[in-house]
């Protein structure tokens, strides 16, 4: 859960907050400070620039006040609770997990709701409603919880995220007016804001407390409740069955998963057919490994390979029982500033030029092999790492999209080797090459 990250976020907050305090205003430069220190704390969860939520995005962020703010809209995937939140700055922020519960319609009035909070200046109200010194008990908890016992750690940890994601019942029922209205504004069905909320407390295995203090809406259960917070009007019934989510990340492109699963070996190389020695080859790495299981594949092995007493990598692919090897040569992957940075990032253009090759371990033969190339210019927030290839930067989504790129090839290349791998529903029709888009 989040919990075990929010502190840092916390101290970085809540200390710009104090520089704040007297005077209850900051400026738009100082209000994205804010927010990219929030995103600094959560990028390592892998935020997503997801292509379909872009899309929504793009239609709300028309219709709010705040035109002069870089709003920009991001998918955590590694966070398994339901949760929505925003950043001052205009930086909105939905889980993988329950953005995939939502509809069109309802995933605009979530958005509406945190861009609420920050169009309508939330951050700086909550601010008047604590003074200097509960917020510095706040940060003095939190610095010193490192030496605390596992029970203060865990309490610093809850307090600091709800007083993060905190807001007055009277906030709350403003946000949840003002996110209808903007879904309403966009073309969305507003209507759909009760069931939006309802699935907020449909996670499994959650206690109601912590869907409460960990949502950044709080707990409504009951139909009265939810009418209440969406103004005291009844919306028209709902009769028509519940649309399913249009805008989930589609993996498999179409390609049944393989039964059972395939083992494959992955290595990763230099233009010279060694080791590739660079920090961002573990990510990488990652990116293949979570681009091919979906569709069907079980990775048998990749670091093991490079020890030196292992010697050739199809034995060593044999060794830990792969049926099959993926080779990829890694030419170039770079990222240049390419313009002045500004509100909205820096200009940037990333560039990945890499060659895959798919042998089949046992007859040591080439059953696929191309190239996997991309050049984007786009925009990042936060620079980039030389160490981490964070998925919130250009070249991290292009990465993650060759990634994609990659393991569909090999998914195709060992149907078509070997037909009956592959799940009886497989639709040829549907099979189009659809992985999501680097940031924009």
């Amino acid at each position: 859960m989040m919990a075990h990250h929010f502190p840092r976020i916390m101290i970085a907050c809540i200390a710009i907050i104090l520089t704040c305090a007297q005077a209850y205003a900051v400026s738009v430069e100082e209000e994205v400070g804010v927010g990219r220190e929030v995103m600094k704390e959560v990028r390592h969860l892998r935020l997503t620039a997801d292509s379909s939520l872009e899309c929504i995005a793009e239609k709300m962020s028309g219709v709010v006040a705040r035109q002069e703010l870089p709003w920009r809209f991001w998918v955590i995937e590694d966070w398994e609770t339901y949760n929505a939140f925003a950043a001052p700055g205009g930086f909105v922020f939905i889980t993988r997990t329950y953005y995939e519960k939502l509809s069109e319609d309802e995933a605009a009035f979530v958005l509406g709701h945190e861009m609420a909070h920050i169009d309508l200046h939330h951050y700086e109200r909550n601010v008047k409603r604590h003074n200097e010194a509960t917020i510095g008990h706040l940060l003095l908890n939190l610095l010193i919880k490192g030496g605390a016992s596992s029970t203060w750690r865990t309490a610093t940890d809850l307090s600091a995220t709800a007083y993060l994601t905190h807001y007055s019942r009277a906030l709350e029922k403003e946000a949840d007016l003002a996110g209808y209205k903007f879904a309403e504004a966009a073309g969305y069905d507003a209507r759909r804001a009760v069931t939006a909320l309802s699935k907020l407390g449909e996670q499994p295995n959650v206690h109601p407390w912590i869907v409460n203090l960990y949502g950044t809406h709080p707990l409504l259960t009951s139909r009265e409740d939810r009418l209440a917070a969406m103004g005291g009007e009844e919306p028209e019934e709902i009769s028509i069955p519940e649309p399913a989510p249009e805008h989930r990340r589609n993996l498999t492109n179409g390609l049944d998963s393989f039964d059972p699963k395939i083992p494959i070996a992955v290595r990763i190389l230099a233009p010279n057919a060694t080791r590739w020695e660079n920090p961002w080859r573990k990510d990488f790495t990652k990116h293949l490994h979570l681009r091919l299981t979906p569709l069907g594949f079980t990775i048998a092995g990749d670091d093991l390979m490079y020890k030196p007493h292992i010697g050739d990598p199809v034995d060593a692919a044999k060794s830990r029982n792969a049926r099959y090897l993926l080779l990829v040569t890694v030419h170039a992957m770079s990222s240049e500033t390419v313009g002045q940075s500004d509100l909205a990032g820096t200009p940037v253009k990333a560039r990945i030029d890499t060659a895959a090759k798919l042998l089949d371990v046992d007859s040591r033969s080439v059953i696929w092999e191309g190239p996997a190339n991309a050049e984007e210019e786009c925009r990042d927030i936060l620079p980039v790492d030389s160490e981490i290839l964070y998925t919130d930067t250009c070249i991290g989504a292009l990465a993650e999209r060759i990634a994609g790129d990659i393991a569909i090839s090999c998914a195709r290349a060992v149907r078509d080797k070997d037909p009956v791998a592959v799940g009886s529903g497989y639709n040829a029709a549907t099979e189009s090459v659809d992985t999501p888009s680097p940031v924009s």
